[in-house]
């Protein structure tokens, strides 16, 4: 007996299924690096350590001891200035999972280590054969035969070598490549950045809850923005709708994709004015707050994201 074959109508509905249900698992994958839903993170403590200041350690000494972005560090613990951190205070490492008790001697053993690796790589690179352009092996040039040549050549003679040599490229000798020598760890420096133009406060409030890590020991992906009900929430720049729907443990939810890879994401809306893939401008009216916190606070929780990654929103607002 001959099987039905599936209609037209039936085709459309099951690629109809298809992209829904990949959309979901998209906006899955988006909040899987999330904190968990409210109920949850505050049940469960931040993956991480704290580390106590002692003295002599500085802010970026102790994101190299734990080998974390001088950035990352300071926006998860909301410092603006490194500099104040004093001995006694505590900064949370997240990630990490055992406390460095001296971080002075960790770093100057990462120096050692990183002008050993730079000797060795010297001392590998001496031994190595030279090559010309046609990719024939060459002698290097000993201090022996410096001074014998220097002795040979007329002063005169050697000084009009000297400057035709570094007019013309000759084939019996390679060109060496000047690589800059790798700086030690000790050199390097990393500012705290701050983009203070790329966004406009969504909404006209208070911030109650910062980024990062809470007084209670949990971690937070947004910042929690308290004002009145009814107050309409604004675009934080331009860009194009990617999500607006209900989000189960996050409420009326808006995510929008802006340029540079960046993203802002709206939860815990009373009511949304934006549809899914349509184009806003900063400062559109995209929704409006009403639902209210454990203390019966009008809230909104907002994030900023960059290549899927939770920022600090107060790093990017003015």
């Amino acid at each position: 007996m001959e099987g039905i074959k599936p209609g037209p109508f039936k085709r459309i509905h099951i690629s109809n299924l298809l992209v829904y249900v990949c959309f979901v698992l998209f906006i899955a994958v988006f909040f899987a690096s999330c904190s968990a839903p409210s109920s949850y993170v505050q049940k469960e403590p931040a993956k991480g350590i704290y580390h106590r200041v002692k003295k002599g350690e500085t802010f970026r000494s102790i994101a190299r001891a734990y080998h974390i972005k001088v950035q990352d560090l300071a926006e998860v613990n909301n410092i603006s200035n490194p500099g104040l951190i004093e001995e006694g205070s505590v900064v949370f490492i997240p990630d990490a999972n055992q406390v460095i008790d001296d971080v002075i001697t960790s770093v100057k053993k990462m120096d050692a280590e990183t002008k050993a690796a730079i000797m060795a790589d010297n001392a590998l690179k001496a031994k190595q054969p030279l090559k010309n352009d046609n990719g024939k092996t060459v002698k290097r040039a000993t201090e022996d035969t410096k001074s014998t040549e220097k002795k040979v050549v007329p002063p005169a003679v050697a000084t009009e070598n000297e400057k035709i040599a570094k007019l013309t490229p000759r084939d019996d000798v390679p060109a060496i490549e000047s690589t800059p020598a790798r700086k030690p760890a000790v050199e390097e420096k990393e500012d705290i950045q701050f983009d203070k133009r790329r966004f406009i406060w969504p909404v006209r409030g208070s911030v109650k809850t910062r980024f990062g890590i809470q007084p209670n020991k949990t971690y937070h992906n947004w910042i929690k923005i308290v004002s009145v009900a009814g107050t309409t929430v604004k675009a934080a720049a331009a860009g194009i709708v990617i999500f607006s729907a209900q989000l189960k443990d996050y409420g009326e939810t808006i995510i929008v994709r802006h340029e540079n890879s960046f993203a802002t994401v709206y939860t815990h809306l009373k009511k949304r004015y934006v549809k899914t893939d349509q184009k806003i401008k900063k400062s559109d009216v995209i929704a409006i707050i009403g639902e209210t916190d454990e203390a019966g606070d009008t809230y909104m929780n907002f994030e900023v994201r960059l290549h899927g990654k939770a920022r600090n929103p107060l790093f990017s607002l003015p």
